[in-house]
């Protein structure tokens, strides 16, 4: 058992230990002897062999449930549950609620950690049937917020967007924190890439807009209204969702170029595009920027599109800028320059591969791909591309 472990068991004995001699403070020695339950020397027998868990169990066993034991048992209820150890969770918090001495608040404390007991065992409609029922009888109480969150769990888990945004509506206007209002923006992303994919546009984009009232900075809304506009011909107003989606947030700007890219060209060519490129690069240049305007300054004089790409690696040096000049002088080499080149070209890119694209400005979790919400962490709108000399 962990030192955390070790400490909990302790803990669990003193507190017995403490319990018991405040219940009984002005009797003899003999009689305290006497009324010390059976189960609490079982305990320390069980501490003494290293037997943990056991002497968990019986501290647990030997402690009456009243005023003053009914936070501990509260709390090892809430430690077995994160040890894993669901059912014993379960049995410790329904013995909770089968007590008839405890408060009508001390109720609905243990059938919110008893709904988690649920979650966490995968019995979601047990826990939901729970957390509706709480909803319902306790409208305007303190534990309304902490039910809601949990339900905007349980539908977040299960994937029912439509129920998420209903009761993370709900959520928001209870406790309208940050962290809630971005959810509530990306559960409205979730359902209108549900209904894109079955070409239902105007029920997407409505959702999108529902994203940005919910949460204006949301870049990931104003991109897939892009999408929307774009899969309906209605090129200048995807253009002008995209521009909006640099300004909300520049970091993503190597995903909103192709995209911008693709409608310029369907409209009015490449002017207006590559003058967007420019300013942008002189706001907060990234290697995304620079290589669009490479490409583009390739097509007309190679000589100078070289020279603007040494430039910027020395302003900003990145792994992939030095990829592309290696590219670019390539196609002019010879001999065993060439071949050289063509080595190094190839450690470069093998060593590009590697590297992530993305990571979690939350825990830190890398990856290749684009994550709305971490795989590690589960919080939404954190995993942006990876900027510097490794990334952008």
């Amino acid at each position: 058992m962990t030192e955390v472990g070790l400490f909990l068991v302790l803990f669990v004995a003193l507190f017995v230990g403490w319990a018991m001699g405040r219940k009984n403070p002005t009797k003899k020695n003999k009689q305290a002897k006497k009324s010390i339950p059976t189960d609490y020397f079982r305990g320390l027998n069980h501490l003494l062999n290293d037997q943990h868990s056991e002497a968990i169990d019986a501290f647990v066993d030997s402690l009456e449930v009243n005023s003053d034991t009914f936070d501990i048992h509260l709390t090892l209820g809430n430690l077995f549950r994160k040890k894993g150890e669901i059912q014993k969770a379960i049995n410790i918090h329904q013995n909770l609620l089968a007590r008839p001495e405890i408060s009508q608040r001390e109720m609905r404390m243990v059938q919110l950690e008893l709904a988690s007991d649920f979650m966490s065992a995968g019995l979601l409609d047990r826990a939901g049937r729970l957390l509706l029922n709480m909803a319902s009888t306790s409208r305007k109480s303190e534990f309304q917020p902490k039910i809601l969150a949990l339900l905007v769990d349980l539908y977040e888990f299960e994937q029912s967007w439509d129920k998420a945004i209903q009761i993370g509506s709900e959520l928001i206007k209870e406790t309208p924190t940050k962290k809630e209002i971005k959810r509530l923006a990306h559960f409205h992303c979730e359902m209108a890439q549900e209904l894109q994919k079955k070409e239902q546009w105007k029920s997407a984009f409505q959702h999108y807009k529902d994203a940005l009232e919910v949460d204006s900075s949301c870049v990931r809304a104003s991109i897939g209204a892009a999408d929307v506009l774009n899969s309906q011909g209605r090129y200048r107003d995807a253009i002008k969702e995209l521009k909006h989606a640099a300004e909300q947030d520049p970091e993503f700007i190597s995903i909103i170029i192709p995209k911008l890219k693709e409608c310029y060209q369907k409209v009015w060519g490449s002017g207006g595009y590559i003058k967007f490129l420019q300013e942008q690069n002189q706001k907060k240049p990234s290697t995304a920027l620079i290589m669009a305007l490479v490409q583009h300054y390739m097509e007309t004089d190679k000589d100078y599109a070289e020279m603007f790409l040494v430039d910027q690696l020395r302003q900003h040096p990145t792994i992939k800028g030095f990829k592309e000049l290696i590219s670019l002088q390539l196609a002019d080499s010879q001999g065993y320059n060439q071949q050289h080149l063509v080595v190094l070209f190839e450690l470069i890119d093998q060593l590009v591969q590697a590297k992530h694209k993305y990571q979690c400005r939350q825990c830190g979790f890398p990856g290749h791909q684009l994550h709305w919400q971490c795989p590690s962490c589960k919080n939404w709108g954190v995993v942006k591309p990876i900027h510097g000399l490794e990334g952008e």
